[in-house]
């Protein structure tokens, strides 16, 4: 789909309400029973279902009306487009995504690239076509979707059943394949002998230009604090891994604080929780270097040490019998690891808004706020976040965290929640004198630095340019959309590598995304499309798995005692740091830890303590 403007019809005759023959006002949607998604006696399920704003289909219907009326009210730019290259010359040309549509599923489905198996009008003219040809088209078992600008993934996998007519089964994508990487291919076709595949060529000169939204000052010191380049990579509230000294943990970071090394420059250095079961709870602890550290969605959490937690399905941390395992109900284990593994499944699959900025509720039913705890990230409005749209790589800048009502609801357990923005899409231009990409002033500063950073380096060695496009403004999506926050490249890659592979590779100009490392939120759950519980409070999230009475800080928002930093916590050991694994771009997009698990029982070690089970010593031994 081309990148579009909106256009705007400033008065509406809708009403939200009606008056019937009664004189009784009715609400002018679908009744209660046609909104009733239960199946009737025979199993049928035929019901009405409300589209967010922002949704695939509601997003068609507003832009074919757009380019009806513009047809309508004139325009000196007409952009109709056809698609040549049909081997029966130019006058055959398809006026229409429909019309080529019989031509692309022959393509997709005929192995023997028979043209007499063809139903398009130009193959199969009406006097001889033919739409159901069972015995001379084999049923497909899978077509890629063609794919526009923006798209929204496929997260769900459902198999349609064959009929005798040719049909073109779509693959649904899990959440693991939005990189391309040990995604199921479909089955080889033999090739297809003949012309290359049409160009399309379209007759205007292009989309109109898109303008950027202008971007709004930081409204809190904290958000200020994250909207700079290379200071904090971790956020207060935010599930976090860190180092034990041989092995790695789950935690919730509680305080940060900036420090002077020996160099004389700003170094980060962090409180965090760690997570554990309800009965038992480590003490805090200090995290000097964020090498100590990993972002939640960088590796995947392993399977519980428990053989009986493991082994039954649907288990949440809330709903195990931790006394019943203490006793050795569920087999030997470790505790402490498994409580840590379950909470951070439920912290990732929740969500917390915070900082309200407006409450449009009576006008326009939604709330806008400042900020959103996101699964384990913390999230800023006026930064980039990662989305499952498009290429699976596009990014938007948020502009606003919106949570929006149902009609004539106030309740907030049915609310949806939207990000606003601006999409922007990784490219790269050969580096030509006179050519330069478009200069955005209205991207945030991590962005434009982490790309000048990575500039430097492709520039001298691969003599490309690389910028974000702007491929849509002004757009809403749901939060559900969202894989997590955004990386600078510059900054998390050389923890994520180690700093020898990494300036490795940036001297061969080798400086990839950095979210290509990362995991998405709902991939621990394989609910990708979930939106989560929904808690009022941060700490709510973490629930029993840290103690009572911790707190979060709010740092240079809070009190100053808040923001005090304590000496007497222990820091995590030092001199047994361990360089981290290779992480891989694998099913699960992270490093899979419970490989970990599986060699120490196969050395009859058994299962563990937390330095057992999860020593990263191990991990390239298997």
């Amino acid at each position: 789909m081309a990148p579009y403007l909106p256009l705007y019809i400033l008065r509406s005759d809708g009403k939200a309400e009606v008056l019937v023959k009664s004189r009784k006002k009715e609400s002018n949607i679908p009744t209660e029973d046609q909104l009733n998604s239960r199946p009737d006696a025979k199993g049928n399920v035929d019901y009405f279902k409300e589209l967010e704003a922002g949704d695939a289909k509601e997003v068609d219907w507003r832009r074919k009306l757009g380019g009806m009326l513009i047809g309508e009210l004139g325009s000196q730019d007409h952009p109709d487009a056809y698609l040549y290259g049909h081997p029966q010359g130019r006058k055959k040309r398809y006026r229409s995504p429909g019309d080529f549509f019989p031509h692309l599923l022959w393509l997709a489905t005929d192995e023997g690239a028979d043209p007499d198996n063809c139903s398009c009008k130009f193959c199969a003219p009406d006097d001889i076509q033919v739409f159901d040809k069972p015995d001379r088209v084999k049923p497909p078992e899978s077509v890629k979707k063609d794919e526009s600008p923006i798209k929204k993934e496929n997260v769900s996998s459902k198999s349609p059943a064959i009929t005798t007519k040719p049909m073109v089964l779509i693959p649904q994508r899990s959440a693991s394949q939005d990189k391309g990487i040990n995604a199921t291919k479909p089955p080889a076709s033999k090739p297809v002998s003949g012309p290359p595949l049409p160009i399309p060529v379209a007759r205007h000169a292009g989309p109109p230009t898109l303008t950027p939204t202008q971007l709004a000052p930081a409204k809190c010191f904290e958000q200020d604090q994250d909207s700079q380049w290379n200071k904090y990579l971790f956020r207060p509230g935010e599930l976090a891994w860190f180092n034990r000294g041989n092995a790695w943990g789950l935690c919730v970071i509680l305080k940060r604080t900036l420090t002077r090394d020996h160099q004389n420059h700003d170094r980060a250095k962090y409180l965090v929780q760690p997570l554990s079961h309800p009965l038992n709870h480590p003490p805090a602890r200090i995290i000097e270097s964020e090498d100590g550290l990993r972002p939640w969605l960088a590796w995947s959490p392993p399977s519980p040490t428990h053989p009986g937690l493991a082994s039954t399905p649907n288990l949440t941390y809330a709903s195990i019998d931790w006394k019943g395992l203490s006793s050795g109900r569920f087999g030997h284990g470790d505790a402490e690891v498994d409580g840590s593994i379950f909470a951070a499944k439920a912290v990732d699959d929740s969500f917390t808004l915070f900082e309200p900025l407006a409450n449009n509720t009576v006008t326009t039913g939604e709330r806008i706020y400042n900020g959103l705890y996101l699964g384990g990230e913390k999230l800023w409005t006026g930064e980039p976040v990662r989305l499952r749209l498009g290429s699976g790589q596009d990014i938007m800048v948020v502009h606003a965290i919106i949570e929006r009502l149902k009609p004539n609801s106030t309740s907030t357990s049915s609310a949806s929640i939207l990000l606003a923005g601006d999409i922007y899409r990784f490219s790269t231009l050969q580096l030509q004198p006179g050519v330069e990409p478009p200069d955005n002033r209205h991207l945030p500063i991590r962005l434009r630095q982490d790309m000048e950073y990575r500039n430097r380096a492709t520039i001298p060695t691969k003599r490309t340019l690389s910028y974000w496009k702007l491929v849509q403004a002004g757009m809403r999506v749901p939060a559900t959309d969202v894989k997590g926050r955004w990386y600078e490249s510059s900054t998390l890659l050389p923890i994520l590598k180690g700093a020898a592979d990494f300036s490795r590779d940036l001297q061969r100009g080798e400086v990839g995304d950095a979210g290509q490392w990362m995991n998405a939120r709902g991939d621990c759950n394989n609910a990708p499309g979930r939106m989560g519980a929904r808690h009022v409070d941060r700490l709510d999230a973490f629930g029993r798995s840290i103690p009572l009475g911790t707190r979060i800080s709010r740092g240079l928002d809070g009190s100053p005692e808040d923001a005090h930093f304590p000496s007497e916590v222990p820091a995590a050991p030092a001199g047994a740091m361990v360089e981290p694994p290779e992480a891989r771009g694998d099913a699960m997009q992270g490093v899979e830890l419970e490989e970990v698990g599986k060699g120490r029982e196969q050395q009859g070690a058994g299962y563990g303590d937390m330095a057992q089970f999860m020593n990263l010593d191990r991990m390239e031994d298997g």
